[in-house]
């Protein structure tokens, strides 16, 4: 079954690093960009997957294999 769900390449790469249990913080300085670069990432990741929390959005993620 094809994903409906079109995440960007960045918000892949935020949605791995979140399930790595990485901060905000931490993932602000790993990819260089400021936390609310990467708050907003979080969002929308959460609004696209509709998650209310990270745990939500990991388990989803992992259910329609954007994560493994």
């Amino acid at each position: 079954m094809r994903n409906l769900i079109d995440l960007t390449s960045r918000e892949k790469e935020i949605l791995s690093l979140i399930s790595q249990g990485l901060t905000t913080r931490q993932i602000s300085q790993k990819l260089f960009i400021s936390v609310p670069t990467v708050k907003t990432h979080r969002h929308n990741l959460l609004r696209k997957l509709g998650a209310v929390n990270s745990a939500q959005l990991i388990s989803l993620a992992v259910k329609r294999s954007f994560i493994s």
